[in-house]
């Protein structure tokens, strides 16, 4: 990892095997600014987001709306793809939210949208995911994925592909070749 002067922040949530949707618990507040907050700090509550590349902005449901009695900020058009295929358009209402990451990253005055979100309270978009880096790999039959803020260096496979086969070239041999050298080394008289 590069050299970087400020506070990396990340975190990594292994699942109990192969996971179809990236879940985590976050913490959610009104939006305020911890260095310059004069009265009492505003409550937050965990919820369960969802991780969506797919999506450009962050969305929360009704009920983070109305638990944390947010204050709409303004309104937003939404496109959301529906079962068919077809994108459907909606206005709504829009909040400012803090937002607490997995690794006590707290993000100031995100804006989102309100939505419905199946199976969670709130999706996570690019709007956040493109603050950092982040990566999701499915070895050994696991799904882990990890997020780290801010984005401090690329990620690159096919670079470290072609450097781990250049490290190891001498240990990579095919099946075929195998079997070529114990050919090879039966046909050789035995040493006397």
């Amino acid at each position: 990892m590069k050299f970087h002067s400020g506070t990396v922040l990340g975190f990594t949530t292994k699942a109990n095997g192969r996971a179809n949707v990236l879940k985590n618990d976050v913490g959610v507040s009104e939006a305020y600014d911890p260095a310059n907050i004069t009265g009492p700090v505003p409550q937050h509550k965990q919820f369960v987001c969802l991780w969506d590349t797919g999506a450009s902005g962050t969305v929360i449901c009704k009920k983070i709306a109305t638990e944390l009695k947010l204050v709409p900020s303004g309104r937003a058009v939404m496109k959301v793809v529906g079962p068919d295929g077809q994108v459907n358009e909606f206005e709504t209402n829009t909040y400012l939210i803090n937002l607490f990451l997995p690794n006590n990253a707290a993000l100031k005055a995100l804006r989102v949208s309100e939505g419905s979100i199946a199976g969670a309270d709130m999706l996570i978009g690019m709007d956040v995911i493109g603050m950092g880096d982040f990566a999701i790999t499915n070895c050994d039959g696991f799904t882990w994925w990890t997020f780290r803020i801010p984005s401090i260096e690329g990620i690159d496979f096919v670079e470290e592909i072609n450097d781990h086969n250049k490290k190891y070239k001498h240990l990579m041999i095919s099946d075929e070749e195998r079997r070529r050298q114990r050919n090879k080394a039966k046909k050789r008289p035995p040493k006397k």
